[in-house]
């Protein structure tokens, strides 16, 4: 019993260490994690959501809609612990601890190997790209750790060929799943639940997840007439417009690009998806450097280990399939939803370094055994403490300011504009780092019963999501200082480049505080004009 229960003991105390260590005050809170607490927050004060539904099947903050079981799971901890940081990241954090130990069962399943079972559970625990996105309040981390629980019940359902299994694997992939995905206005369940909408029997958000899909996947995209007459102004005729470029074509050629993407070295190894600071590590890319070898030794070993060959069949299906979500969706590469990648891949690297230890094991000379495993072990000894290091150290320097980034700032900025609040008829913060409003609801704690009859939903076009518009005295919107300089006795808080120092004029307006965050870098200015 005890050799049964080291292993996922080990696994599950390394994965704590890793998600939980400074959980709540490390990193800023995004505008996701804030709009998943204060919805957990307006259910248990209202009962309904931010926008005034009650007890709704999917959460629609912003444009956006959110996943209804980690917003229902969090009421518990508003409850016991407050709307913090910490009690929003709890749950990824708990879910990503457990995801290893689920992946252990699930590989000793495969290989009947405990030692593999534990290699590929304890590379899931250290992976960067897992931590990455179960330190931070996101859904993915939750609804990966349930499908890992429902393929586990595949699996044992499989081999027992019991339908006993069948049922828990079932509700857990039914729960990694929002409402939207199952009554999609394309589905035939979704056509028959439209002609009951109007009588309200079905909740309004699962039908309007198509204005979601049209914004942010390939299949809502829409060219541009400037890219057509280009087309045309270079010789191209309709006839040959139609043939080599018709959106099927081009949206087919855009999904594989994205797709390759995903297995690119420079995303696994070298970058990662640079061009978003909440989802890449400063120095690297999503899985580390001695992983190249893992990988290589680990298909190898698949190739000649007596592993079943459905069981084969069945890790390189999970593997081929896991970045398609993120494939078809309109940016190059996205590491969060392309996570459950990460599993298959572990087990493949778990696999890889049983083999490369066993091959060192058979050597017979201990003068080069030794040092072959020391220099092994010191490489990816170095690779995690580069990652660690950089995780907390050279990352948040250059992604803590920006939408792409943490969005930092505004837990300081909703601090700051307190001893103004009552003063100002009138505060119109900046949107320029998307979604202000949710901070303040966040930060503030403010009622959720009065902004349901405030909320309104600004700048929702057919590519953003939109903007939460204000309440109380608050507006949130783009400030122009050309024009709203000339705007009397409003208080304006927003970045440099929308507030420039230089351009506030002593007779029109003055500048009353900058707000700084890191390292006395200053993120915001606070003007009042008069």
């Amino acid at each position: 019993m005890k050799k049964v229960f080291l292993y996922p003991v080990i696994i599950f105390g390394i994965s704590v260490i890793l998600r939980f260590s400074n959980l709540g005050d490390f990193r800023c809170l995004n505008w996701d994690e804030a709009s998943f607490g204060y919805n957990a927050y307006s259910i248990l004060q209202t009962g309904k959501d931010e926008y005034g539904q009650t007890m709704p099947l999917e959460f629609k903050s912003v444009g956006d809609y959110k996943y209804p079981v980690y917003v229902y799971a969090m009421v518990p901890l508003v409850k016991l612990f407050g709307l913090t940081e910490l009690t929003v990241r709890f749950l990824p954090a708990i879910a990503g601890s457990l995801a290893p130990i689920v992946l252990f069962a699930i590989a000793k399943t495969i290989f009947s190997n405990r030692l593999i079972a534990f290699l590929g559970a304890l590379a899931l625990a250290l992976s960067p790209w897992h931590i990455q996105f179960t330190r931070a309040g996101t859904e993915g981390g939750i609804a990966y750790t349930l499908t890992l629980a429902g393929i586990y019940f595949l699996l044992q359902a499989i081999i027992s060929k019991s339908r006993g299994f069948v049922l828990p694997a079932f509700l857990f992939f039914l729960s990694t799943r929002r409402p939207s995905k199952i009554f999609n206005s394309d589905t035939v369940l979704g056509k028959q639940m439209i002609l009951l909408s109007k009588s309200s029997v079905v909740d309004k958000s699962i039908l309007g997840q198509g204005e979601k899909l049209s914004k942010t996947t390939i299949f809502g995209y829409t060219r541009p007439d400037e890219y057509e007459q280009t087309l045309v102004s270079t010789g191209d005729t309709p006839k040959l417009l139609a043939f080599f470029h018709s959106p099927i074509l081009e949206n087919g050629l855009s999904f594989l690009n994205h797709y390759l993407n995903h297995f690119s070295p420079d995303f696994l190894f070298v970058n990662g998806p640079i061009n978003d600071g909440r989802q890449y590590v400063y120095g690297m890319g999503m899985l580390y450097l001695t992983d190249i070898l893992f990988l290589v030794s680990g298909l190898h070993f698949l190739g000649k280990a007596g592993v079943s060959p459905k069981y084969k069949k069945l890790l390189l299906l999970w593997l081929l399939l896991s970045p398609i979500p993120s494939a078809i969706t309109r940016d190059q590469v996205h590491a969060r939803r392309a996570l459950e990648l990460t599993a298959p891949l572990s087990i493949i690297i778990g696999a890889g370094m049983f083999y490369v230890l066993l091959y060192i094991n058979r050597l017979k000379n201990g003068w080069i055994k030794i040092p072959i495993l020391c220099c092994l072990v010191l490489s990816f000894a170095y690779c995690v403490i580069f990652y660690l290091t950089s995780y907390y150290i050279f990352t948040p320097n250059r992604t803590a300011v920006g939408p792409s980034g943490w969005q930092c700032g505004y837990k300081e900025i909703v601090a700051a504009t307190q001893k103004y609040k009552n003063v100002y008829s009138k505060i119109v913060v900046d949107t320029s780092y998307q979604g202000p409003y949710i901070f303040y609801l966040f930060y503030e704690k403010y009622s959720p019963a009065k902004y349901q009859t405030q909320a309104v939903l600004v700048n929702n076009k057919s590519d953003t999501l939109g903007e939460g518009g204000g309440y109380a005295n608050y507006e949130f919107r783009s400030i122009y200082w050309p024009e709203d300089r000339l705007t009397k006795n409003t208080l304006f808080i927003g970045p440099p480049e929308r507030l420039p120092e230089k351009d506030i004029s002593d007779k029109e307006a003055k500048l009353l505080e900058k707000v700084y965050f890191h390292e006395n870098k200053y993120l915001f200015h606070i003007v009042e004009t008069f």
